[in-house]
């Protein structure tokens, strides 16, 4: 029985850390034309980086395309429902998109969870901005960080402005996040 819990144990412990490690860095293979592969490196984004397009399913309904967001500010979130600052800073989305109404579009990518836990946990919160599912963590893969929750301000031509990773309270994160909006837009 000693054993059977140290294992457990361990168990838990790998997955915990493959958890916590999310949205880290990856490589990816990528077939080209014929039989050959090449290997293609995702590398960690900078401001002035141009963001790296996605589509992906939507907890509502339908699917979003980064790319088709031009013209708005993007508040682009990695999160999961277990991690803690990731859900305290959840309402301070909810407050800009309520404030800034067609100037700027909070999409939360949900970092491979099942997707009836994060429909349920939305569902719950009653969250109205877009919450993208990453099941097999495609996109975290295009965004490499060192955990989350990580946030992109992404301008209206798709460049990357601003780059946070973890937060603090909603009150904290809405501040930060306002003052970024208002610099983009000052611009």
């Amino acid at each position: 029985m000693k054993g059977r819990k140290k294992i457990s144990s361990v168990f838990l412990v790998l997955m915990l850390g493959f958890i916590l490690a999310g949205c880290g860095e990856k490589t990816a293979e990528s077939s080209s034309a014929g039989n050959s592969k090449e290997e293609e490196t995702y590398k960690e984004l900078e401001t002035g980086d141009t963001a790296p397009d996605f589509t992906a399913e939507l907890v509502e309904g339908g699917e979003i395309t980064l790319s088709e967001q031009n013209g708005k500010i993007v508040l682009l979130n990695f999160w999961a429902t277990w991690c803690s600052p990731c859900v305290r800073e959840m309402p301070a989305f909810e407050r800009l998109v309520e404030e800034y109404k067609d100037e700027v579009i909070v999409i939360a990518v949900n970092c491979m969870e099942d997707e009836n836990a994060v429909a349920e946990f939305i569902k719950e919160k009653g969250y109205t901005f877009p919450v993208a599912y990453d099941v097999e963590g495609n996109i975290c893969e295009k965004y490499p960080s060192d955990g989350i929750p990580y946030t992109l301000v992404i301008d209206k031509e798709g460049v990357i402005r601003k780059i946070y990773l973890g937060a603090g309270d909603a009150e904290e994160q809405y501040e930060e996040y306002k003052k970024a909006i208002e610099d983009v837009l000052e611009e």
